[in-house]
């Protein structure tokens, strides 16, 4: 008979209780993202919505079933890796598109898309390669300053929300490149505290456009906005 104490994880060498609390360091904490993710849906921006309901549960497939030493639930964990990958890409290419303020659902809509195709030959190509993961991203934000720069005006976004997101994504960046030797990173705590933070930024970014103060107390109660900002310029 197994002693469940003593299993070790064939990756890090956890135990049973450590294998525990990286489920709730790398997996919980993708839902960190959920308030964030409801200010998107209220803004009636489709695409956004479903690609981050795509990323936030291939990102928690993938963390509990790596922090489980689990292989296979319905995909292997690798395949969950791979979506995970496409769907985190698809984000910030979708955050580029968002800043650009380009106020014109249909050319928008259009680059949404074009990101997501290269993204999926980029990583059918070789999802472990860094370049075919930040080609795809800076692709996506070259394309947004070219049309910034024709268009001769620059993003009209909420300065306060702008600040305080941007804040977060400082310390967002710092976890991340802290995170990158896994084997230093102890039960993946500072790759937890990058999903954390990216949750947290998320929730300020995703309104820079809007005019409605979606706060920590009232983004559950207010109704789905009845127009877009787009203007069709």
């Amino acid at each position: 008979m197994t002693d469940i104490q003593n299993v070790v994880h064939s990756k890090y060498g956890y135990n049973q209780f450590e294998m525990f609390m990286m489920v709730l360091i790398t997996g919980i904490t993708n839902f960190v993202v959920i308030p964030a993710i409801i200010i998107i849906r209220k803004q009636r921006m489709d695409f956004q919505f479903y690609i981050s309901i795509f990323t936030l549960i291939t990102s928690f497939m993938y963390h509990t079933l790596e922090s489980v030493d689990c292989k296979y639930f319905i995909i292997e964990e690798g395949g969950w890796h791979r979506l995970d990958n496409v769907g985190s890409i698809v984000c910030f290419q979708m955050l580029f598109t968002q800043l650009s303020d380009l106020q014109n659902l249909h050319l928008e809509t259009m680059l949404n898309y074009f990101g997501l195709f290269v993204t999926f030959i980029a990583q059918a190509k070789s999802p472990w390669d860094l370049n075919y993961t930040v080609g795809p991203i800076l692709m996506q934000l070259f394309i947004c300053i070219f049309l910034i720069i024709k268009r001769r005006r620059l993003p009209k976004l909420n300065k306060q929300k702008m600040k305080k997101g941007l804040l977060i994504l400082l310390a967002a960046i710092v976890f991340f490149s802290l995170s990158q030797d896994e084997y230093q990173d102890y039960l993946r705590f500072y790759h937890g505290m990058w999903h954390t933070t990216v949750g947290l930024f998320s929730f300020y970014v995703w309104q820079s456009k809007c005019d409605v103060e979606f706060t920590w107390q009232n983004f559950h109660t207010i109704p789905t906005l009845k127009e877009s900002y787009y203007k069709d310029e």
